[in-house]
């Protein structure tokens, strides 16, 4: 009968052992790269989790007003399919002032409750929450109908994407209960100090106002984006 080599043996307990002390920083580095892959994934889901949070209590406003309406709304012109807004974000935040009217605009996926205080400080409060988009305090739909919101990179912020919107589109707004259209005729973008003259003293227009997202090249500041729109029969 063969006798077993003990060398044998003891070689192979040395290569278990130097396979296992392998394998253990491996199995660190793993876990190590899950556990950091999860904080990121959390990092990066909670704006979106955040953004649906406000979403569904705006919604909520949104259906306060329309019940609260007078007068049944008058649709004139219906989506052909129901569209779902992301970027509808107004958190449970308190807000000072009315919400005047409710902006919808297909395209970029929008729908908002748009906030009028009774002073200039309400207005810039509810700026200042980075969530509200709010009308100019004096303005109404019968003249230029200035509607301002801030926009960022950040997801949901409230007029992030004003700047997709070319001449010809079109979106609408609801107020007391009635439904009115408007056709976007001008988009310009000009620094704040230059920017009166996109203002001008007309009837039946909307005008949009957000910052550019990006520092233009050439320019020491961010540009406005002024986006004015007609209403349609």
């Amino acid at each position: 009968m063969q006798e077993s080599n003990p060398c044998t043996v003891f070689k192979g307990g040395i290569y278990i052992r130097k396979k296992k002390k392998r394998i253990l920083p491996l199995i660190v580095l793993a876990v190590a790269v899950v556990l950091l892959l999860a904080i990121v994934n959390y990092i990066y889901r909670q704006p979106y989790e955040e953004a649906e949070k406000r979403n569904n209590y705006e919604n909520e406003l949104i259906d306060e007003y329309l019940d609260e309406s007078d007068d049944p709304v008058t649709d004139t012109e219906s989506p052909e399919e129901s569209v779902e807004y992301m970027y509808s974000d107004i958190g449970s935040y308190s807000f000072r002032g009315n919400i005047d009217s409710i902006l919808v605009i297909d395209k970029i996926n929008l729908k908002k409750a748009v906030i009028r205080g009774t002073t200039i400080e309400d207005n810039d409060y509810n700026l200042s929450l980075y969530y509200f988009v709010t009308a100019d305090l004096s303005t109404t739909l019968d003249g230029n109908y200035i509607i301002y919101g801030h926009s960022s990179q950040v997801y949901g912020h409230s007029f992030n994407r004003l700047d997709e919107l070319q001449i010809g589109d079109t979106f609408y707004l609801f107020q007391n209960g009635v439904r009115y259209n408007y056709k976007v005729e001008a988009v310009d973008r000009a620094l704040r100090s230059e920017s009166q003259p996109y203002f001008p003293d007309l009837e039946k227009r909307v005008t949009l106002v957000s910052c550019e997202k990006h520092l233009a090249e050439g320019y020491s500041e961010k540009r406005v984006i002024i986006v004015r729109a007609v209403r349609v029969d």
